[in-house]
């Protein structure tokens, strides 16, 4: 009996063991990249849902987990620096994946999202957006803010920094034109962008422009030997302006990899809650061709070209024709010259911009560890603004023509022990010339500009402490024709040359697997531009007078920041706070006078542009968690400005902000949305600042319901959308239009999309 007892153990042993032998021993391995530039997420985490375990990767990017049964099993993917991602895995043998995160370590910030099934991919969360204006979708990233002009540009405030301190790249090419002015959107189709992001620190300093440090990069998706065939057709209505947008894009992979792109969009006039916005509309038609080359494993070639070209209104009630009309008009209830029904029509005031952009690059990777990049870039920007004129309406008051080209070498080098260096030199070469025959003296003189800099990088990235440093130089030379203001009338040529250096070092720390802190120091300098320099007379977009002064020194800035960040070990919760402090000398402000001048154009608020010294200091808090199907982004950010040379608070600084999203993942593939946007009012001014007080603080309520339905191998994707769902009237600090018109209502929006 008790040998029948120990055979019968042995057998049911001998069972068990066979059976976790064959169904228990299985194991998923791989390698964790950057989405962006492939390179390994050394120390990543994977973590398997369902049998509550995980690993960590090694110092490459490798993973292995073993002794897993076979079934289903949802395998979530995390890195300090990431947005995580979950992928579903049918177990039934070993089992190899590569998996893309999209990292944005070192960087500022992305607009993130997270992994659940309410969330999307992050290339079709732009893709939401992109009916809206760029910077507009600029402002989910934490602590960016919008400058705005009305409803027909918004320009991105990051940490109380925009305008020419705020670089926008272009896919790799600083956006030319952007030192027109503040009313200028970023010449570039929200559609093509796959990447959105902010960059400072050492970082940025690979990046040529004009900036003080944090620069913007707008990025394509790049096309790879990964690249699939595929395209999207997408529509979007807005009912407030009637707006209809449309876009369609293709990839293929033949010869040559290509993806095209193509937008329009028609908007008329859009309408604050209790009137509309006369003469506001909007038209727009652009095309994005990117073109690929892999000549061998190890040489690559890229062609890149976009057309932009707009037209756009500027609000009827900012142009007023004489000083006791300007002073009523400005704080009014309702503008004037409001009409009282909708129209598509667009009258002067108004802009049309034709901005063409080329780039060309040629990369060799002789190695897996070294890259010889060579990249060039040119630019043509066409500008016309036009007045309210008696006569010929389709006579430009300002029309200007600015050709660009940049070249530069960049060489990256991987060393061993988690060590690379990065150095690079561009040239840029700028010719801007105002066209004949508008009979207005021009805001900005004709000018020549040549810049010639370099940089260098140098990154140690081991497992828990990682520090990086780098140096950047430049000298600008300009050499500027202006027409003399007294009469009579002069030919005066002026010739500035300014050398700016750079340089950053940094450190993150990480403490055990959940927590890491990074700490920042950046010095930088800027040379002024040319509009801060020469700039006299009517600044169309903005109404208002801008007065340069051609004495400003070069701004030199010193910024300390340090960040704390909290990620959970399943990915689930990432909770990142930060602080920053910014010393900036000879600080050029652009200040409004207590003055208003009648012309020949009309009567219009006085503007000057002033060195002082400044600082500007604040904080940021952001929290992204998945909740079972909830979905929450939540981040506040607060920055305070001062004028050390006055005494007094600078001018439009952002107020306190707090922007709270939830997506939920309803039955039926349905995903529920809900968004809530506070921005306080802005208490830190003096009466002598500004023609009038700050406005009101106010909040923003938005909901709205997707649906994605599988075609077969396709997708049509679904959705709809209520902004401003209690119709607030509310007036925005950082809106220069706010002196005469609330800012835009409610509007209902559908979006609809078929990919394959």
């Amino acid at each position: 009996m008790v040998r029948i007892i120990l055979l019968a153990f042995f057998l049911v042993a001998v069972h068990g063991t066979c059976v976790r032998a064959q169904s228990c021993s299985l194991q998923v391995a791989g390698t964790m990249l950057d989405e962006h530039d492939r390179t390994e997420l050394s120390f990543a985490s994977v973590y398997v849902i369902e049998a509550e375990r995980g690993a960590q990767a090694d110092e490459n990017g490798n993973f292995v987990i073993g002794d897993l049964c076979a079934g289903t099993y949802d395998l979530r993917f995390s890195h300090i620096g990431c947005d995580p991602k979950v992928v579903t895995v049918d177990l039934r043998r070993d089992t190899s994946l590569t998996v893309y995160l999209h990292h944005h370590d070192n960087y500022t910030e992305t607009v993130t999202v997270s992994a659940s099934g309410a969330a999307v991919s992050y290339e079709e969360r732009l893709d939401r957006e992109a009916d809206r204006q760029l910077g507009l979708v600029l402002e989910r990233i934490t602590g960016v803010s919008s400058l705005r002009t009305g409803t027909s540009a918004n320009k991105p405030v990051f940490d109380g920094l925009y305008g020419n301190r705020l670089s926008i790249q272009n896919n790799g090419i600083a956006q030319a034109g952007q030192q027109w002015g503040n009313d200028h959107a970023p010449e570039i189709d929200p559609w093509v962008a796959a990447y959105v992001r902010v960059v400072e620190g050492v970082d940025a300093l690979r990046y040529g422009g004009s900036t003080l440090g944090p620069t913007v990069l707008v990025e394509p998706s790049p096309l790879t030997p990964r690249s699939q065939p595929g395209g999207k057709l997408a529509y979007g209505l807005r009912t407030n302006g009637w707006g209809h947008t449309l876009n369609a894009r293709l990839t293929d992979t033949a010869f040559v990899a290509y993806r095209l792109s193509g937008s329009l969009k028609a908007i008329g006039d859009r309408r604050a809650p209790d009137y509309y916005l006369t003469n506001t509309g909007q038209r727009e038609g652009d095309v994005a061709v990117q073109l690929a080359k892999f000549l061998s494993p190890a040489l690559t070639t890229r062609l890149y070209y976009s057309l932009f070209n707009a037209e756009v209104g500027v609000l009827r009630g900012s142009h007023i024709g004489n000083l006791s009309d300007l002073e009523e008009a400005i704080g009014r209830e309702r503008p004037f010259f409001t009409e009282s029904s909708f129209s598509y029509g667009i009258n002067s005031p108004r802009q049309r911009v034709t901005h063409h952009l080329l780039k060309a690059e040629l990369s060799y990777a002789p190695s897996d560890r070294t890259t010889y990049t060579l990249q060039y870039g040119g630019q043509v920007d066409d500008r016309k603004e036009f007045d309210v004129r008696r006569g010929d309406d389709d006579q430009a008051a300002l029309q200007l023509l600015q050709v660009s080209h940049t070249l530069e070498g960049r060489y990256q080098r991987r060393l061993g022990g988690q060590r690379s260096v990065e150095a690079g030199v561009q040239l840029e070469n700028v010719d801007n010339t105002n066209q004949p025959g508008t009979g207005v003296l021009p805001l900005i003189p004709d000018y020549l500009g040549n810049r010639a800099g370099g940089y260098v990088t140098y990154h140690v990235k081991p497992e828990r402490v990682r520090y990086h440093v780098g140096l950047r130089a430049d000298h600008q030379y300009y050499e500027a024709v202006t027409i003399s203001r007294d009469l009579p009338r002069r030919i005066l040529r002026y010739t500035h040359h300014y050398t700016t250096v750079g340089g950053s070092a940094g450190g993150s720390i990480k403490f055990g697997q959940r927590w890491s802190a990074d700490a920042d120091f950046t010095y930088r300098q800027r040379a002024p531009q040319i509009n801060e320099l020469y700039s006299q007379g009517l600044h169309q977009g903005v109404s208002g007078i801008e007065e340069g002064d051609r004495s400003l020194l070069p701004e030199h800035s010193a910024k300390s920041s340090v960040d704390l960040t909290y990620g959970s070990r399943d990915g689930s919760l990432t909770v990142t706070g930060g602080l920053f402090y910014q010393r900036v000398n000879n600080f050029i402000n652009l200040e409004p006078e207590q003055e208003f001048r009648q012309t020949i154009r009309g009567a219009f608020p006085v503007f000057t542009y002033r060195g002082v010294d400044a600082d500007l200091s604040g904080g940021k808090l952001s929290v992204l968690a998945q909740l079972g199907a909830l979905d929450l982004e939540t981040a506040a950010a607060v920055v305070r400005g001062n004028n050390l040379t006055d005494g007094t608070p600078l001018v439009f600084m952002p107020p306190p902000n707090w922007r709270t999203s939830l997506a939920y993942n309803l039955s039926g593939a349905w995903v529920a949305r809900a968004s809530v946007l506070a921005v306080a009012r802005q208490q830190r001014t003096v009466p002598e600042q500004d023609f009038l007080p700050p406005p009101p603080g106010y909040a923003i309520v938005g909901v709205g319901a997707s649906r994605t339905v599988a075609l077969g191998d396709r997708e049509l994707h679904l959705e709809l959308e209520v902004e401003n769902l209690l119709n607030q009237a509310y007036r925005d600090y950082l809106d220069r239009q706010r002196y005469f018109a609330d800012a835009p209502g409610r509007s209902l929006n559908f979006r609809v999309s078929y990919s394959w």
